[in-house]
């Protein structure tokens, strides 16, 4: 059976939708210092992660969060390696989002093989659909909150998903709505045991990056949804019957968009505040560390994550550091390493001659150009 969602436009829609436009075209050319911008993403990043880990269920306390994204050991709690995981994950998600492409099965079973996995893992392995059933209970009551649809239909009903991500037609509608569907139709096909909630986020969030709704890396909305979980489970519900197969397989979609383009609209109206808070009045930005390519803004934002936990020395890192964070082997990060040396992003720490370099430290003009730390942005 073709997925073809039903919804319709409201005024109310219509007007996040506006107001998510406006947003974005402030925030995307207001020129902000280089500590400034790095901040706000590094604050955007962990709200984004420990806002979704929560939602499920994810009990460190602030300061046990900031540990565990700042200083990424490769041992800890299920806790600790479910953040350090979304962080990896949201990696990928930028990844995927600056090659343009459409999203597939592999990579949504890829991504949520790097949601779940354990131990040290790795970004090749691929996630299989659930061949059991797996209703939602809820942990208090034991009652089945969900009851989703027969494994032998999942494959059918992803593909079916992401073929209508694909084509034409939906490409002229409006990317959060677009990402809604995606979100929600990929949450009630619960393919996965465990992780749809964190994946199906992220494949929201990957349909809003891949389509230029990044806000130079500033946006999150995530907490709005963690804020009060209760609104958000419900309208995920949409007040339907429990079973999958007795609406939800064909629901009006109109009232998740309503709130979902809301929560857009509240996220996007208070970072366009902060931002114009922040501005300066500065016309030319000098050292643009957002010019740099991906991995290279990706490492600045590990460490000023570093930075804002005390970490000692949180400039100096090495190829276990690389490896653990972006989930490679240490030979592919002694080979990022290089790359930034000659790139002049990191130098080697000075070492006894003819002994191996094992630790590289951040370039003084990047220390100097990135980590003015401001005060605290919320």
């Amino acid at each position: 059976m073709t997925f073809e969602p039903n919804f319709s436009y409201t005024h109310q829609i219509v007007r996040n939708l506006g107001v998510i436009e406006g947003a974005k075209s402030v925030v995307e050319v207001l020129p902000l210092p280089p500590d400034t911008t790095l901040r706000l993403r590094h604050d955007a990043l962990q709200r984004s992660i420990r806002s979704s880990t929560q939602i499920e269920g994810n009990s460190l306390d602030e300061a046990a969060f900031r540990r565990a994204i700042a200083r990424g050991e490769r041992t800890g709690s299920d806790a600790e390696q479910e953040v350090r995981n979304y962080r990896r994950a949201l990696d990928r998600v930028e990844e995927f989002a600056e090659s343009q492409s459409t999203i597939t099965e592999a990579f949504i079973k890829e991504l949520h093989r790097i949601v779940i996995v354990r131990g040290s893992g790795r970004r090749g392995s691929k996630s299989e659909y659930r061949i059991v059933e797996c209703p939602v209970v809820d942990t208090l009551t034991r009652r089945i909150d969900y009851a989703p649809p027969e494994p032998g239909d999942i494959p059918s009903l992803m593909t079916d998903l992401v073929v209508w991500l694909s084509n034409s037609t939906t490409a002229e509608l409006p990317a959060p709505i677009r990402a809604a569907i995606l979100s929600h139709r990929f949450i009630s096909i619960h393919p996965f045991n465990d992780g749809n909630g964190r994946t199906g986020r992220l494949l929201a969030t990957a349909e809003l990056w891949r389509s230029g709704y990044r806000m130079r890396g500033f946006f999150s909305f995530d907490e709005y949804f963690n804020a009060d979980r209760e609104r958000y489970y419900n309208s995920l519900q949409m007040g339907l019957p429990i079973n999958f197969y007795d609406g939800r397989h064909d629901p009006d979609h109109t009232s998740w968009l309503l709130y979902f383009t809301q929560t857009m609209a509240n996220a996007a109206e208070e970072l366009q505040a902060k931002a114009t808070s922040l501005y300066t009045g500065i016309t030319t930005v000098t050292h643009p560390w957002e010019e740099l390519p991906r991995r290279s803004q990706q490492l600045l934002t590990r460490l000023l994550a570093r930075v804002l936990d005390g970490v000692p020395n949180p400039f100096v890192i090495n190829s276990s550091d690389i490896a653990e964070w972006f989930g490679i082997s240490d030979k592919t990060a002694r080979e990022w390493l290089q790359e930034w040396v000659k790139n002049s992003l990191v130098n080697p720490a000075s070492t006894a001659s003819k002994q191996r370099i094992r630790n590289y430290i951040l370039s003084n003009e990047w220390v100097e150009a990135c980590f003015k730390i401001r005060g605290t942005v919320h």
